[in-house]
């Protein structure tokens, strides 16, 4: 039977891993929000097209596909303090080369590398600290990841004040500095019970989770990803604020989840989102209704990372949670081009109707996922 998620622990030992923890996912928020702003200041200095500057940020989301593997393999050898230092490490040199390449102008190639490094330790750094804070509890899990939303949020505002280039990123990489060498800091790691950690991690089970972070990232990004042009298109007249609004009810439905995440079972957690999900697509399908639609889709799928990452650590060994990243990766890389040539095809209801679809899958995998649980 499916049981409630380890309560909260916010204990002292853990004060100082929350304190980097919030940190490092401002970073993280920061910087992924960061490059759009850019992108003007890109083409003008590197002479490049509207389409190839959007290269940057697939470097970038390519990185950060990687760079869970890349814990997982330094996980093997290393600590968890250790390997999230030197994902730290990597993902403040990669800031450093954005800044370093576009500022002497040495290639676009170069920026490319840079921002495909820094994705890289991007990724371990958001594997090293989710798999930290799933071991806590769905609550920790989702309260540090309300804060990469914030970051989010924020990334314009510092566009705005400092200018989008290369204000910002001095002020991410030098604060990424900082949080390297305060990870020195961490003493106390949560760590899993021994018979746990160093137990098998089963194929198939952990293939099927893989399918539930594919299927939910998919809903996040692919929603986000066309949210502007879909509002645009159907004629809603503050397309870019109602973008603004999704993301800030995920990032409120995040911390709203944080305070009573230990009451419920994660099956029903899940199952419950992926009908909001639903719900809130339908919605988008109605121009009138889009808006609401948008808001409902974010507070409802608000606390299902965290969710699957804590009930994944609950039962599996920890070393394998980084392939849940990669496999959330993949479905926000995939569901985005999916629904650009389903709208190419057949018009801009397709970005609605294609995240319904997979509202759908994702009620049907956790049920899947729950009676494979139960044989």
């Amino acid at each position: 039977m499916s049981r409630p998620l380890p309560a909260a622990r916010l204990s002292s030992p853990h004060a100082a891993l929350f304190v980097v923890g919030f940190g490092a996912f401002l970073l993280l928020g920061l910087i992924q929000a960061g490059y759009g702003p850019a992108f003007p200041r890109f083409e003008a200095r590197f002479g490049v097209s509207t389409a190839t500057v959007a290269g940057i940020s697939s470097a970038h989301f390519f990185g950060s596909a990687l760079g869970p593997l890349l814990l997982a393999a330094l996980l093997t050898r290393f600590a968890l303090r250790t390997s999230v230092m030197i994902g730290s490490a990597a993902f403040a040199l990669g800031v450093l080369g954005l800044i370093g390449a576009g500022l002497l102008g040495v290639g676009w190639p170069l920026m490319l590398a840079a921002a495909l490094l820094t994705g890289l330790g991007f990724g371990a750094l958001s594997g090293g600290f989710n798999a930290a804070f799933a071991t806590l509890g769905a609550g920790p899990s989702s309260l540090v990841n309300a804060m990469f939303g914030i970051g989010s949020v924020a990334a314009p505002l510092l566009a705005l004040g400092l200018g989008a280039y290369p204000g910002p990123f001095v002020l991410v990489a030098l604060l990424a500095a900082l949080l390297t060498a305060s990870l020195r800091s961490v003493r106390i790691w949560p760590v899993q019970p021994a018979e746990l950690a160093q137990g098998r991690v089963p194929v198939g089970q952990v293939a099927r989770f893989g399918l539930l972070f594919f299927a939910y990232v998919g809903i996040e990004a692919g929603l986000g990803s066309w949210a502007t042009v879909h509002l645009s298109r159907i004629g809603n007249p503050h397309p870019e604020a109602v973008t603004s609004l999704y993301w800030l009810a995920l990032t409120a439905g995040r911390l709203g989840f944080a305070a009573i995440a230990a009451r419920f079972q994660p099956f029903r957690v899940v199952l419950t989102c992926a009908a909001l999900a639903l719900i809130g697509s339908l919605l988008i399908a109605v121009p009138v209704l889009a808006a609401l639609g948008y808001v409902v889709v974010g507070l409802g799928v608000a606390p299902v990372f965290s969710t699957l990452l804590a009930w994944f650590t609950a039962r599996f060994p920890v070393r394998a949670a980084p392939l849940m990243l990669t496999a959330g990766s993949l479905g926000g890389a995939v569901m985005p081009a999916l629904i650009g040539v389903l709208v190419a095809r057949f018009g801009v209801q397709a970005v609605a109707l294609t995240v319904a679809a997979d509202a759908v899958l994702l009620g049907f995998l956790v049920v899947w996922v729950r009676l494979k649980l139960r044989d």
